[in-house]
């Protein structure tokens, strides 16, 4: 136990005040549960003694993070929640907090569910920066959902609108998160068609192009770029809609993807494609005004 009483004091009270990184967290993960255990303990007492206030100190909630696995309780679960929350509202991603996925996974491993904004920080975090693989992938393997990242107006009132939609719709959705942005494939397009086909064209073209609209208008970035997690599923939605008998009004939404959005994407290229492959004559023309440099085009 001495030894043990050493460690927590040297974890707590470190020369360094930077948290230690994957390779601590990974040691702490290993021990036998008794040691976890009596570890656990001594970051418990610290937190009760170095409280003030509502304010939890930060490094013994991530240590209790490190070792909590088997015994973790619900005080210790809202307490990390809530410290993933306020970094969720106050970052779009991270390249250098590791709490975030020390606590994620304690999170996980007690069988709790992480908020949708948290969700988000830790996909947009883990496809815009380098984390070790060791770190990201036994999180992200146990996230189940949302199947987008809210945080952007559309991709927001899709998530509003899904629950009532129906599971169906929601598997309409997870395909398209599975598109290619640059052209999709032969069996891409038919599963699209396949699922499209008992929600009725019509009522799915008016859902599609209402989402698209909002979409638009650009991302959740502060410049307006998307999240590179939901990208795909507007490349996919893109797709879906100039696979639909076409209507004026599909034609100038993706005009609107091509025009609109306040920084050019691979949305932009996915949208003039689409236009391309629409059989219809205002569909054609839209896309060879973009290829003679009439309409500017990404």
């Amino acid at each position: 136990m001495g030894d043990l009483t050493s460690l927590s004091r040297a974890l707590l009270f470190p020369d360094d005040p930077w948290h230690e990184g994957f390779g601590v967290t990974s040691v702490l993960r290993e021990l036998p549960e008794a040691d976890r255990l009596a570890l656990a303990q001594s970051f418990v007492e610290y937190i009760a003694t170095a409280q003030t206030g509502t304010e939890v100190p930060e490094r013994g909630l991530v240590l209790l993070a490190a070792v909590s696995c088997g015994f973790a309780d619900d005080y210790w679960c809202m307490a990390w929640e809530a410290l993933l929350v306020d970094r969720a509202r106050r970052f779009w991603s991270s390249g250098i907090q590791d709490e975030l996925w020390t606590c994620s996974q304690a999170l996980l491993n007690a069988g709790k569910l992480l908020p949708g904004e948290v969700v988000a920080l830790l996909r947009r975090s883990a496809l815009e920066n380098t984390w070790p693989q060791e770190c990201v992938v036994p999180v992200l393997g146990l996230l189940r959902g949302p199947v987008l990242n809210p945080g952007e107006p559309w991709a927001d009132n899709v998530l509003t609108e899904l629950p009532a939609l129906g599971e169906s719709w929601h598997g309409l959705v997870a395909h398209a998160l599975s598109a290619p942005v640059g052209r999709p494939t032969g069996s891409w397009d038919r599963r699209a068609l396949a699922l499209a086909d008992p929600l009725g064209t019509e009522p799915v073209r008016r859902t599609v192009t209402s989402w698209l609209e909002l979409a638009a208008e650009g991302g959740g970035r502060d410049d307006g770029a998307y999240d590179l997690h939901n990208l795909p599923a507007l490349a996919g939605l893109t797709w879906l809609l100039s696979l639909l008998p076409p209507q004026p009004a599909s034609i100038r939404i993706l005009g609107a993807l091509v025009e609109r959005p306040p920084l050019r994407t691979p949305l932009t290229g996915t949208a003039v494609r689409a236009l391309a492959r629409i059989p219809h004559q205002l569909g054609h023309l839209y896309a060879n005004l973009i290829a003679l440099g009439t309409v500017e085009a990404f």
